[in-house]
């Protein structure tokens, strides 16, 4: 549904995106996660045709709709956009926002779509009801049945929840998903929060400085990280530094290691391994390896932070405290292959 090809684009000299290439199946929702000033939001931009690439191509069910030298304009990409500030029309009613983009259709037709809506988003109740009567979550809903109503090829949301409060945020992403789901829209989903992006996506990708890192299914992106950088984004597994023996293995302080990469270290010397936190354990037998810096208590468990006696600094889950300046012996459980940096 989605094909972004080599897309680049600049303000001026200054580079915003770099050579993104990714793919989006119809159905799916994909996310893309990325802190602030990483380039998404004006990904989103070239997609909804408010900017053009001066590289790369872009292309909407199999049609190309952007490069550097055509762009088809917004309004005729079939694109459905739900902006970070919602931007619903205060003086229309609930019903009336949703058919906002109907016009096209017959008084029955719009009529039929936007009830159809205001059942698959729960909004009966309130259809009759403008903006300032809504709720936040209430708004959110209206917003998307409006970016749904056209039935647009594509659905983009930008930080849709950047501005509710934090405890409403988990149950919005849930029913935004199941939404979506129920109408079979293709979305592409921006956010920094990676809670957001696991709970709902099928695609899902890192962003970081222009660059996209990585563009896999999240239990990929998750277990196989493909860049240190997706590793310290995710933050939920360290990287260790080793020497590189010469049948190809790592050597670190916390054991010595088969890469499945072996081959893109034949002439170096030392490199990075990513290990997850939850494979890092402290057992009583064996020499230290580390020394225990500090214990933080984190919902049912400790997250201590240890240094290796080549002085990279990681993190593991405990189940107790460990006193600072203990030294400790760590291991690796569930050893397995690992791929190098």
């Amino acid at each position: 549904m989605l094909n972004l090809n080599s897309v680049a684009f600049s303000y001026g000299h200054q580079s915003v995106l770099d050579d993104i290439s990714l793919n989006i199946e119809t159905g799916q929702i994909a996310c893309l996660l990325g802190p602030s000033g990483c380039g998404k939001s004006t990904l989103l931009r070239l997609i909804a045709g408010f900017e053009q690439p001066q590289n790369g191509e872009i292309r909407i069910a199999a049609k190309l709709v952007a490069n550097n030298s055509h762009s088809i304009a917004p309004q005729n990409r079939q694109v459905g956009m739900l902006f970070q500030d919602l931007a619903l029309f205060p003086h229309l009613s609930v019903t009336q926002n949703i058919a906002f983009g109907l016009h096209q259709l017959s008084q029955s037709e719009q009529q039929h779509r936007v009830d159809e809506l205001l059942q698959l988003c729960r909004l009966q109740a309130f259809k009759s009801r403008y903006p300032h009567q809504l709720s936040g979550g209430q708004k959110q809903r209206v917003a998307l049945a409006r970016a749904m109503a056209p039935k647009p090829n594509l659905i983009l949301l930008d930080e849709p929840f950047s501005s509710v409060e934090t405890g409403l945020q988990s149950e919005l992403v849930h029913e935004v998903k199941s939404m979506l789901q129920a109408d079979q829209s293709t979305a592409l989903w921006v956010t920094h929060s990676l809670d957001e992006a696991f709970a709902v996506a099928d695609q899902m990708g890192v962003i970081l400085g222009g660059k996209l890192l990585q563009w896999a299914k999240p239990q990929e992106l998750y277990d196989q990280p493909a860049h240190p950088d997706v590793i310290s984004f995710l933050n939920h597994a360290n990287l260790i530094s080793g020497d590189i023996k010469q049948d190809g293995s790592i050597e670190t302080p916390l054991g010595c290691f088969v890469l499945n990469n072996q081959a893109d270290f034949k002439t170096q010397d030392c490199a990075q391994i990513g290990v997850q936190k939850r494979q890092i354990h402290i057992h009583p037998a064996g020499t230290p390896n580390a020394t225990i810096i500090q214990s933080v208590y984190q919902g049912g468990q400790y997250v201590l932070t240890a240094v290796l006696n080549n002085k990279d600094s990681i993190q593991l889950f405990h189940p107790s405290p460990v006193e600072s300046g203990s030294q400790v012996h760590l291991k690796i459980e569930h050893e397995s292959n690992f791929r190098g940096f």
